[in-house]
């Protein structure tokens, strides 16, 4: 089952679950999670309303192959802002929470742009991201590192990026299809590390700042990663994602731990 798949099954609330493909070590890959859970959240919310920011937390395994059910609660919602929660459950037990803010655009004269795209190199300079020792879920993205080291080589380098994008054919990204596709980089903090370890995300967040339904889905992102701190296998690390034009799509905000 493809990206879109699962999500139009998550919108129509039908029983599914993600398959092995979607898999990291024991656990389905985060990005898949944060997606399924943007989307519940997406269903029955005014569609002029964007989703502004968006906040996962990883409890438990979410496990491939099983059966899972999400709950999802209206907070509060008003004239502006419709706050959502979601609960997604498998076997009984909380595997992972989730809260999304949507806000109407409101009239304003005001306009605050100070976002520049680095500059990287282009795709066909760049290292494929298809590395063996990278988990299965990494087939469903045509990504491409630009930065100085891959994931894993042991070098004190303290940012990671380059293009990305998901390489299942879809007709168009949605929110739900970003939150996957900012996932899809190893932490940050991978770079300093010798031969693949296991990792897992405690908290994740993303601030939207431009729509993404007008952006070609076969077009690549471009995405950079700066390691904010890194001790005692706990790293912090804040990323930037923008359109092909150069516009300022989201900032991804996560913590991490590298076992090992």
């Amino acid at each position: 089952m493809n990206l879109t798949q699962l999500l139009q099954a998550v919108r129509n609330g039908t029983p599914t679950i993600i398959n092995e493909s979607w898999a990291q070590g024991r656990t389905a890959y985060g990005g898949i999670t944060g997606a399924v859970l943007c989307e519940a959240c997406r269903k029955d919310v005014d569609s002029t309303r964007r989703l502004r920011n968006f906040e996962v937390g990883f409890l438990r395994p979410v496990e491939a192959n099983k059966a899972f059910e999400i709950e999802v609660e209206t907070l509060a919602s008003g004239k502006t802002a419709t706050m959502k929660s979601a609960r997604l459950i498998q076997e009984g037990k909380l595997r992972a929470t989730a809260k999304a803010d949507f806000v109407a655009p409101l009239q304003s004269e005001i306009e605050i742009n100070t976002f520049k795209p680095p500059a990287m190199k282009s795709k066909a300079d760049s290292m494929s991201m298809a590395l063996d020792f990278l988990p299965p879920f990494m087939q469903h993205f045509d990504n491409y590192l630009t930065t100085e080291a891959p994931p894993f080589a042991g070098k004190p380098i303290a940012e990671m990026g380059g293009w990305i994008r998901l390489a299942d054919d879809i007709d168009g990204l949605t929110d739900s299809h970003l939150v996957c596709l900012i996932d899809s980089w190893p932490p940050t903090a991978s770079v300093h590390y010798s031969g693949f370890k296991p990792l897992s995300t405690i908290s994740w967040g993303i601030h939207f700042a431009e729509p993404v339904d007008r952006i070609n889905p076969k077009d690549h992102l471009g995405y950079l990663a700066k390691v904010n701190f890194g001790k005692n296998g706990l790293s912090s690390s804040e990323a930037e994602i923008w359109s092909p034009k150069g516009q300022l799509l989201a900032r991804s905000y996560q913590t991490n731990i590298i076992y090992g």
